[in-house]
């Protein structure tokens, strides 16, 4: 594609004229990394929170880049075009867009946002377009599935040079529907600014990510931009039990539809049982009933659930085959996963890092206890990551020890910070008396959640998940919790 191709298209009419007095030249790709630069690359030189992207761009012109866009005062002049402009993210993600073929305009986008449970919601909606015969593509936190290939994720949702080039992945490689978890930092940093979603899924709101933030109020706006952005003939999912679930698409243009437990709603869940090995509900649709079971477990996946089988239904899925499709669905890697220890205990291992979703998966685990009706107690073992949201760590300090039997505190991944300052910042929130330990090595923490639980127990491991790493100092070394649960369940008597 060549540069005039690119910078006369409608999309880009209102940036800068100097955009337009560029020589013509081949456009080989485009980046925003100038160890990937190539010959006939675009470069994007953007100043970000900890380095300024002109202080590279010698780099990228020495490495063959035809053209410089930043957004930085401080760029010289050099022997290509350096052109200074605005939002430049923005314009990174149009020109992704028009060189990859608009992909994310041929093909239908089902975008996932909220706090919680976006994972399970994304991997779920693939699984029930998938069984009812559509190529789907994903997009999200455990990893990028394009049809081309599959590779593990580093961020939830990748920026936009990326984003347009999975998407054009994934129509090349003939599939009809791409879903994607799509994070608030994300829309506010403007990777998926340009897409055309053709549904847009809303799952809940609490606190996390205040350290990008600054508040709620922000963390809500920033949610708010991929339900205001939808065109009338699009699509728009809430979960109308969340305080935030109305208000959320209250401005779209979009036609909207409402899942819930507790209030009226389109799809309501009523009559629910849980178990350890599952779960089940009823709904009404269409003046029928429905009872819909799952391998998945707690009231917290009810809603992941449902938020699901409401995207479905919007593409004309039979209610019968969705009932089939989740009786085959497995949990989702590191999504409140179940061990059998051989005391009769249960390990399970979650991703819950922030306060809500702890506060949930404690909660889940009560309910199970209390339904198998075996004194089981919950022994939860758990930490909070350094260098994040500080304000969520005395708020699960507080949780924990409010709603387990026993919990241990332990290190997740401290990345810069002190293991120990992260435990003291979360100690100041516990008010209970129940009883705590902590344990600084995650390994010999939950060796002793194994060791103390007996018959009817839930050991909860939260925090990491499907990682299977620890990062301190920088330094991430192999680390995986369902490795150590099997290593210590011989511990458990």
């Amino acid at each position: 594609m060549m540069i005039s191709e690119i910078i006369y298209r409608d999309e880009l009419k209102n940036y800068d004229t100097d955009i337009h007095s560029i020589r013509d030249f081949k456009v080989t790709g485009i980046t925003y990394d100038s160890r990937k630069v190539e010959k006939g690359n675009i470069f994007f030189a953007i100043k970000g929170m900890k380095e300024d992207g002109s202080s590279y761009i010698k780099d990228a012109i020495s490495l063959g880049a035809n053209l410089i866009f930043t957004d930085s005062e401080n760029a010289k002049e050099f022997e290509v075009p350096v052109i200074k402009v605005s939002s430049i993210r923005k314009l990174m993600a149009l020109i992704s867009g028009i060189f990859y073929n608009n992909a994310s305009s041929r093909i239908k986008l089902i975008g996932i946002t909220g706090t919680n449970g976006k994972t399970t919601t994304a991997c779920l909606t693939r699984f029930l377009l998938e069984e009812a015969g559509f190529k789907t593509g994903l997009i999200g936190t455990i990893g990028y599935k394009t049809g081309k290939r599959s590779s593990e994720s580093k961020l939830t949702t990748p920026d936009s040079v990326e984003m347009n080039m999975m998407l054009d992945e994934m129509v090349s490689s003939g599939m009809e529907f791409c879903v994607m978890e799509v994070s608030s930092i994300a829309l506010v940093m403007d990777r998926v600014y340009g897409l055309s979603f053709d549904t847009a899924v809303y799952t809940n709101l609490t606190s996390e990510h205040l350290d990008f933030h600054t508040n709620m109020v922000n963390y809500f706006k920033a949610k708010k931009i991929l339900f205001d952005d939808l065109e009338e003939n699009k699509f728009a999912v809430s979960n109308s039990d969340d305080e935030y679930g109305r208000k959320i698409i209250k401005d779209s243009k979009a036609g909207k539809f409402y899942y819930s437990i507790n209030s009226a709603s389109d799809l309501r869940a009523s009559n629910e049982k849980l178990s350890l090995s599952g779960l089940e509900f009823d709904i009404e649709w269409n003046g029928k009933t429905y009872r819909l079971k799952s391998n998945l477990a707690g009231r917290f996946n009810i809603y992941n659930i449902l938020a699901s089988v409401s995207t479905a239904l919007r593409y004309e899925i039979d209610m019968e085959q969705i009932q089939r499709s989740l009786l085959n669905f497995q949990e989702v890697d590191g999504r409140y996963n179940r061990v059998m220890l051989p005391n009769g205990a249960i390990a399970v291992i979650d991703y819950s890092h922030t306060s809500d979703s702890l506060k949930k998966a404690i909660e889940t685990s009560r309910e199970i206890v209390n339904e198998e009706r075996k004194n089981g107690r919950i022994v939860t073992v758990f930490g909070c990551g350094g260098n994040r949201d500080r304000t969520k760590r005395p708020v699960m300090g507080e949780y924990a020890t409010e709603l387990s039997d026993h919990v241990i505190i332990t290190s997740d991944n401290p990345r810069s910070e002190d293991p120990m300052e992260i435990i003291n910042e979360i100690i100041t929130g516990i008010k209970s008396k129940n009883a705590y330990d902590v344990i600084v090595n995650r390994e010999e923490a939950i060796k002793k959640g194994i060791e103390i639980s007996r018959k009817g127990d839930i050991v909860l491991i939260c925090g990491k998940g499907h990682e299977t790493y620890q990062e301190v100092n920088g330094v991430r070394t192999h680390f995986d919790d369902k490795e150590m649960v099997r290593k210590y369940s011989v511990n458990a008597k």
